[in-house]
């Protein structure tokens, strides 16, 4: 079976209701699509997929958790991987 390593996938975790149709008659196509899109953040969430981050987050606190690309972002120069976050500095794990 061939495995795609090079391949990125973006999950989405965060949720932010698209534009509302104009139509009265499009209400119920939007509802299942928000619904969908919420759906898929559940099941990241319960995964617990991680996105790839390439910034290190602005305002980091006690017990964050993030996927560092090791590249524009490298905590403690540990290259890519997960890391916690404990209060003063980014931890590998």
């Amino acid at each position: 079976m061939a495995t795609y390593i090079d391949r990125v996938e973006t999950s989405v975790v965060r949720y932010e209701p698209g534009p509302l149709p104009e139509e009265v008659e499009d209400l119920g196509g939007y509802v299942v699509s928000e619904l969908k899109r919420l759906g898929d953040i559940l099941l990241n969430q319960s995964l617990i997929r991680l996105d790839r981050t390439h910034i290190e987050p602005p305002k980091p606190r006690t017990g964050d958790v993030r996927y560092a690309d090791g590249t524009d972002w490298n905590p403690v120069s540990g290259g890519e991987g997960i890391y916690f976050y404990n209060g003063t500095l980014w931890v590998k794990l």
